[in-house]
């Protein structure tokens, strides 16, 4: 009988050893397991700031690429911007910073895209110009027909969609078929304002009436509101193949388009083949006159050189990842920062 007692006995004991070796083995795979977790969130963090620091920097090497090709342009008088420039050939260059890391500067000026406030005179306090609504229901008409919906889907109004546009930049508070424009506005939750100025984002047309996410993000390729106002038309130079096809010219009276297939093709043979497309005013080496391409005057004029440009940097240390992109106007002395954003 004692000895049974002994054995139970025995027997309680080893079930409380084990209990606590399960219970220590358990918090030491716990503290094991933090300890990994605060290391590897330790070298996250570690890893992100160095990538933010890499994209800074790479922010202000594009600062000072687009200031040498200033004066470079001033020493040779030759104020082109084109994808032969530094500043364009920058993004074909992969940066190594040690370590796993790398860093990719782009650079792209504001001519590349087409600048929806250069259809609107701001001198005359935002009044479209004769243009300006022939321009709009074209762009609409090719963009919509371009989204990838089923026609039942594109409730779209294009003229709708133009005058909408027309009355949120224009200074009155007048619509154009009559009425006051912010009534629409107003009844939103929450209310709001039309701007009746330029247009300060490309997001802005989320706000205005007939717009939405869809139709924008449609949009969104193809134009920039930069700079907001005295801003040039599309840089022949520089722009991709679905903005040069916003050429818009006029045939005579009434009579407008936007550029033909193979006028596009044309302009980008010209640059493939090492050469510039130019105004008349321009007498430049390896340059084509655009009048030799598109015959009629185009609208917004076309422009050859730009002030705005937009400099993304985009950093890796590892597997993080940091994006800054800043607008920068190169006119300014030093070059003035419009914006930032870090991604």
């Amino acid at each position: 009988m004692p000895l049974n007692r002994s054995n139970r006995q025995q027997g309680v004991v080893l079930l409380i050893v084990l209990f606590f070796a399960l219970l220590l083995t358990s918090s030491i795979a716990t503290f094991t397991r933090r300890a990994v977790i605060d290391a590897s969130v330790a070298r996250n963090r570690d890893a992100a700031a160095r990538a933010e620091t890499l994209a800074r920097s790479g922010i202000r090497l594009g600062k000072t690429v687009l200031i040498m090709d200033r004066i470079q342009e001033e020493a040779t008088q030759q104020a082109v911007d084109s994808q032969r420039d530094s500043w364009s050939e920058l993004g074909q260059v992969e940066i190594p910073g040690g370590d796993g890391a790398s860093l990719k500067i782009r650079i792209e000026d504001s001519g590349a895209l087409f600048n929806l406030n250069s259809i609107f005179d701001y001198a005359e306090a935002g009044a479209p110009y004769e243009e300006t609504e022939f321009f709009l229901d074209a762009f609409f008409e090719k963009v919509i027909d371009e989204m990838k919906l089923p026609p039942g889907e594109k409730f779209y109004d294009i003229s709708e969609l133009t005058e909408a546009l027309m009355d949120w930049v224009d200074a009155d508070e007048v619509r154009l078929k009559g009425g006051l424009e912010d009534t629409y506005y107003q009844l939103q939750e929450p209310p709001y304002w039309a701007a009746n100025g330029p247009l300060m984002s490309v997001d802005d047309l989320f706000l205005i009436e007939g717009f939405d996410r869809k139709l924008v993000e449609a949009l969104r390729p193809y134009v920039t509101v930069e700079p907001f106002a005295g801003g040039g038309g599309i840089n022949l130079n520089t722009a991709p193949a679905h903005v040069l096809s916003l050429i818009f010219s006029r045939m005579g009276g009434s009579d407008h388009r936007l550029a033909k297939k193979d006028q596009v093709k044309q302009i980008l043979e010209v640059r493939e083949k090492g050469g510039l497309i130019c105004g008349e005013a321009l007498s430049l080496k390896d340059c084509t006159p655009i009048s030799s391409i598109v015959s009629s005057p185009i609208f917004p004029p076309p422009t050859y050189t730009a002030s705005v440009f937009t400099i993304t940097a985009d950093a890796r240390v590892g597997e993080i990842r940091r994006s800054i992109e800043a607008v920068v106007n190169r006119s300014a002395d030093p070059p003035l920062m419009l914006s930032w954003r870090v991604r």
